[in-house]
């Protein structure tokens, strides 16, 4: 191509070319040059070398001219110009040029920009973008997958991590020989002392990489979980006045593979370490490591970091489990250890980490290792009654169970040891039915309509958590509780009480009643400061924990209720109305109603995970569907006669359709509001447990229908409770007593005729047979037999209790009064393996399912009912990665 251009065209695109002199000759081309060189042999690339001024010079303003000229125009009149000039130019040329170009059309703003920006930029984006992005290079792989940034995108869903136990795990794991001798080179200068970090970031949890309301909404319209991970009634009963009435598709996308081998993070703690940007580098070739652990990231050959992107995985995996309820059911205790049962059926639990703590009507708690499903320890006993409410915390610092029982007491066990360290006796006038602690107080409630609030620490006067006397309204105090409304400054208590008054109230002192409620409270909830209580006057209240003054009165059940959850942002419910509302403390108004159960919603959790800052989001859309409403009603979309005030209406379920909404000013929208991943878990007297889950449109709709009994016969099949066993047993006995006595009175008839006939005076004594067999004493005495059940006996049962020492039965019962008239007193044997006859009544199975209480994390429901046993259902699914990383789940939020 150089070849092709004149001298006089070289001249014009060369800008080293000397300038031009305007007195040069000029010379007419005859055909003719001395110029001894080639067109093509010029010295430049292009040829386009520098010639001696005397024939160039001359090219001076036109060169200047041209230049002036393209700038002269527009940029659309330049890029065609430029677009025409490349047209005359050969290909290789182009893809020189275009090379030349190349820095100024693609930037990498991974290469360029700081690691702590760009790790903000991709926390915005939704986790199907991220793992799209891993896809560019191994730069931005390593970028995408860090580790912290998926720690933000694990909280921006709302879950909860477990801080503690993560620490602790960090700091107890020790993996020699997993990472080569290089594993200690990135973390290490040459001379041994570690790295400086670069670039510094808070980790405090308030700081972290802001995710806004635009990632929150991409979430939760981003594609399925299934495209983004592989598959893999005696008054006992804790409640008073409350009436019981008798895939995936075939177009889901692959799977993308989360192996994070070429990954690398320096310095990750959870504690408020630096970040630095060497954490954020690709490894060369010869620094991969062997990660045969997925679950860390090594720091040094002595320390390593939870790699939050494989908990991301594994949570995004089980609570795919969750929708398509997929679960492996258990009981407690252990099959093989039927020994270990409650006698009685179980009214309370509660569990937390790998423990859980039962109370039943047998009088005792128990302590369960969920891993082994087998007691710690001995049973507690202490109670008099039935054991109906409890709550512990077996962190060090607290290691306490405190548990209410219908005997009216409190009582206050070590968790560590189980030894009793306390008794409150007659802390309310009837049965304790539920009870609630934190750190501060303990507050109690009962079927004498009263709650109470007693302090589990020292308080002196003017404390943080003295109580607040003499304020309008507020709750009844006891005298050594000091009204120090007048007290301006802590140095003028002296002046108005004695050294007597101004004494510190000891633990576990009665420091507040409250008795706003008409009926029982069944029962109540802490959050922070307040205070939340259910009543069978079908009134849902909240307090002040130090006041006792009601902040919110919540009305809509039709019934007594049962049950209450309080999270500081909604109040959730349940009733003998059948349903589960959810309402808004501050409005008052009810936002949400859940129908599925048959029969008396007695227990509830609900976990809307909330992540953070979403108070004012929800706000917004409360408004939203306000505004929504109002204009639908002034087109006359809505009735007039579509009061929010009726309470005959259909409920709404969370629908934001204007003809659906039931209370207008709430600061939540319909259903509460929630994540994609809220859930409520209700269990009822219809012996069923359901898991709600929100539909697309914001409704509560039931995820899944669990039956109690189901569970039951998976788990072994039910219990009889040692109540229900003696009732069964006299039954049995009755029942053979009346044979042999029909038999025996028979035997005596044909005796008598005998005599008579015979003419003899002597009276002959007849021996009742006590054989169990039935058939055989009807024979004698020329009776039928009874007619048996065929599908129905109570071996096992009976078996299995007899073994239990104290509840252990003699294999003969003395006989008492039956029907008509008095048996004699003689042993009969009450065989274990008898079945009941049909006449006889006997509970079938599934009666023995009304649920009591449950509670579920983020693995696992576990439910107490009639039965002695417990049950539950572990999503985790027998998926060992899932429940290896279970443990660094946090409470559902």
């Amino acid at each position: 191509m150089d070849g092709s251009l004149p001298d006089s065209l070289r001249n014009v695109c060369n800008p080293l070319y000397p300038p031009l002199h305007p007195d040069t000759s000029f010379r007419l081309d005859e055909g003719y040059s001395e110029d001894t060189r080639s067109l093509d042999d010029g010295d430049s690339a292009m040829g386009l070398e520098p010639r001696n001024g005397s024939t160039a010079n001359i090219l001076e303003n036109p060169l200047i001219a041209l230049h002036s000229a393209v700038m002269s125009l527009d940029e659309r009149q330049r890029s065609e110009h430029a677009y025409q000039v490349l047209r005359t130019l050969r290909t290789s040329s182009v893809a020189a040029i275009v090379d030349l170009l190349f820095p100024l059309l693609h930037i990498d703003p991974v290469a360029k920009l700081p690691p702590e920006l760009t790790s903000q930029i991709f926390s915005y984006l939704p986790p199907p973008v991220l793992l799209e992005a891993s896809k560019v290079s191994k730069a931005w792989r390593a970028r995408t997958l860090d580790s912290r940034l998926w720690r933000l995108k694990f909280l921006s869903e709302g879950w909860v991590l477990n801080r503690p136990e993560i620490t602790r795990f960090e700091n107890g794991y020790y993996s020699p020989g997993q990472g080569s001798k290089s594993l200690s080179r990135k973390a290490e200068s040459p001379d041994g002392e570690p790295r400086a970090k670069k670039r510094a970031m808070s980790r405090d949890d308030s700081n972290d990489v802001a995710v806004g309301s635009s990632l929150r909404e991409q979430l939760v319209q981003s594609r399925p979980l299934g495209s983004l991970f592989g598959h893999r009634e005696s008054q006992d009963e804790q409640m008073c006045d409350v009436e019981t009435r008798s895939s995936r598709g075939a177009n889901a996308a692959p799977h993308l593979d989360f192996t994070t081998s070429s990954m690398y993070v320096e310095s990750l703690s959870t504690d408020g370490a630096s970040f630095s940007d060497q954490s954020l580098r690709t490894p060369s070739p010869d620094e991969n490591f062997d990660f045969r652990d997925p679950l860390v990231l090594p720091v040094s050959e002595k320390a390593v970091r939870v790699n939050f992107h494989h908990l991301y995985k594994q949570r995004r995996r089980l609570e795919e489990n969750w929708m398509a309820g997929r679960y492996k059911s258990f009981q407690l205790p252990h099959r093989d250890h039927p020994e270990e049962a409650h006698s009685e059926c179980v009214y309370t639990i509660q569990y937390s980490g790998k423990y859980l703590v039962s109370g039943s009507r047998d009088r005792t708690l128990r302590i369960w290792d969920l891993d082994t499903q087998r007691l710690i320890r001995r049973p507690l006993s202490g109670h008099h009654g039935s054991v109906l409410c409890l709550q512990f915390d077996e962190r060090p610092h607290e290691d306490v169970i405190i548990s209410g029982s219908s005997d009216t007491d409190v009582i206050v066990w070590q968790f560590s040891t189980g030894k009793l360290l306390k008794r409150i006796t007659h802390a309310h006038g009837e049965s304790v039915l539920n009870l609630k602690f934190d750190h501060r107080y303990l507050v109690t409630c009962s079927k004498d309509k009263m709650i109470k609030v007693w302090n589990r620490q020292l308080l002196r006067p003017g404390s943080d958590d003295y109580p607040i006397r003499g304020v309008r309204g507020g709750g009844k105090f006891p005298s050594y509780v000091l009204d120090l409304s007048r007290i301006s400054s802590p140095g003028d208590m002296e002046q108005h009480f004695t050294a007597e008054q101004l004494a510190p109230i000891p633990e576990y002192s009665l420091i507040m009643r409250i008795d706003s409620h008409s009926a029982a409270v069944n029962a109540v909830h802490i959050y922070g400061d307040e205070l939340a209580s259910a009543s069978g006057d079908r009134e849902v209240k909240v307090f002040n924990l130090r006041t006792g003054i009601d902040t919110a009165l919540c009305k809509g059940h039709n019934k007594g209720i049962a049950c209450v959850q309080y999270d500081g942002t909604r109040i959730v419910s349940g009733s003998s109305d059948d349903t589960i509302r959810i309402f808004d403390p501050i409005s008052q108004a009810e936002v949400g109603c859940l129908q599925g159960h048959a029969k008396l919603v007695r227990t509830v959790q609900a976990a809307f995970g909330d992540a953070p800052g979403t108070e004012e989001e929800l706000e917004q859309e409360a408004r939203k569907v306000d505004v929504a409403f109002i204009e639908a009603k002034g087109r006359g979309d809505v009735s007039a006669n579509t009061s929010r005030q009726r309470v005959s209406r259909n409920r709404n379920a969370g629908s934001r359709r204007p003809q659906d909404i039931m209370a207008v000013g709430a600061k939540l929208p319909p259903g509460g509001g929630g994540s994609q991943w809220a859930r409520i878990v209700s269990g009822s007297y219809d012996e069923t447990v359901i898991i709600w889950r929100k539909a697309q449109d914001g409704r509560w709709v039931i995820g899944h229908r669990l039956k109690q009994a189901d569970a039951l016969r998976a788990a072994g099949g039910p219990l009889v409770a040692r109540s229900e066993r003696r009732n069964h047993v006299a039954q049995i006995v009755a029942h053979q007593a009346a044979q042999q006595a029909q038999a025996g009175a028979a035997a005596a008839a044909a005796a008598a005729a005998a005599t008579a006939v015979a003419g003899t005076t002597h009276v002959t004594t007849t021996t009742i047979n006590t054989a169990p067999n039935p058939a055989a004493a009807a024979q004698a005495g020329n009776a039928h037999p009874p007619t048996w059940s065929q599908g129905f006996s109570l071996p096992h049962p009976l078996q299995h209790l007899a073994q239990q020492g104290q509840d252990s039965l003699p294999h003969h019962t003395q006989t008492q009064t039956l029907m008509n008239g008095a048996v004699p007193n003689v042993p009969v044997p009450v065989p274990m393996n008898v079945p009941l006859p049909i006449n006889i009544h006997h509970p079938h199975p599934s009666q023995n399912a009304r649920v009591f209480k449950l509670q579920f994390d983020a693995r696992r429901i576990v439910a107490c009912s009639q039965d002695p046993k417990i049950v539950g259902w572990d999503f985790a699914n027998g998926d060992d990665n899932i429940i290896e990383c279970s443990k660094f789940f946090g409470p559902p939020n």
